[in-house]
């Protein structure tokens, strides 16, 4: 079963969906609707058994918090699972390496069972197991087929609400999150670089690089298309990418069919990560060097194929092969 095909499906839904806000206009039809969902919360907040909601989700309650939620427009963090029948794992956001930071409209949790209508029974500090059905999950949050082999089953959803934020102090918390990682992640690359012995230095951003070999051409502008060859590895060594063929084979990741050729893109114009458009940015044409990029100038909480996970750190050996004019 290829649980890979459709989980991360379910992600995109959850940070999309929730976070669509509705016209400031409120009708008595909207406030009634806020208030049975606010009901309804106080009675699932109350509940020590399994209770079932008119739509035919079933519930139970593992731990129950303060119950509060964010004002619309805030943010709440939650770890969230899927399981199919089988317990086979669907998804996951412990495996992400942190909650997901979902924004909050109390008008788009609705009762029609599907993942907003498990999210309008909890607030903070609440956690609970959701019986759902698959059919009604897909169609109803992503409004999308369900995948063949989910159709006429039910979903296992385990569900935490971490935290809830209004819109300043989700600023506050996302700074206090990325300088805990910043600080984590230096830990690990000064100890990789002393044990690679590379003699790196650092931008203001926190990309390390050090230049291999020196260019003898000219430095690229930003919006300049340029031709890169390069080779991606991730700390232990693993090569996850690379612009040559030989490099590929020998490291298992040879893609038959593809070019093995220097990678082009505009600098400076975000069609790479942030550490590629500052290191490549340093280099002159024929110029070489290694760039090791924290996390939040590679891919940050996302992951990136099946090895690079969330919040990983890279190393790239990259040389500036051309300007194309």
């Amino acid at each position: 079963m290829k649980l890979i095909q459709y989980k991360y499906l379910l992600r995109f839904s959850i940070l999309i969906g929730i976070g669509i806000s509705c016209s400031d206009n409120t009708s008595s039809q909207e406030v009634q609707e806020d208030t049975i969902v606010d009901n309804e919360r106080v009675i699932a907040q109350s509940s020590t058994t399994e209770i079932e909601t008119a739509s035919g989700i079933k519930y139970n309650f593992v731990r129950h918090g303060d119950g509060s939620v964010p004002p619309d427009g805030g943010y709440w963090t939650m770890n969230i699972a899927y399981f199919n029948e089988k317990g086979e794992k669907i998804f996951a956001s412990t495996d992400q390496g942190a909650p997901l930071q979902i924004p909050y409209y109390s008008r788009n949790m609705l009762k029609n069972a599907s993942l907003e209508e498990c999210f309008s029974l909890l607030g903070k500090g609440d956690s609970a197991v959701f019986y759902i059905s698959a059919d009604s999950l897909y169609k109803n949050s992503m409004g999308g087929a369900t995948p063949p082999d989910l159709i006429g089953t039910k979903l296992k959803l385990s569900i935490g609400i971490e935290d809830v934020y209004t819109v300043s102090e989700y600023d506050s918390y996302k700074e206090r999150q990325e300088k805990i990682l910043i600080d984590k992640e230096k830990e690990i690359i000064e100890a990789y670089l002393n044990e690679k012995g590379i003699d790196a230095e650092s931008t203001s951003e926190g990309l390390y690089y050090e230049i291999t070999q020196e260019g003898n051409g000219e430095q690229p502008r930003v919006g300049q298309n340029v031709r890169v060859n390069y080779t991606g590895y991730l700390l232990d060594g693993t090569v996850f990418d690379t612009s040559d063929e030989a490099t590929a084979r020998e490291a298992n990741t040879y893609a038959f069919g593809r070019q093995y050729v220097p990678y082009q893109f505009a600098l400076g114009t975000g069609a790479v990560i942030k550490g590629w458009d500052l290191g490549i940015g340093l280099l002159s044409v024929g110029g070489k060097a290694t760039l090791v990029i924290p996390s939040l100038l590679a891919y940050g909480s996302r992951s990136k194929g099946a090895l690079i996970k969330p919040n990983t750190p890279l190393v790239f050996t990259v040389e500036l092969v051309e300007i194309v004019k």
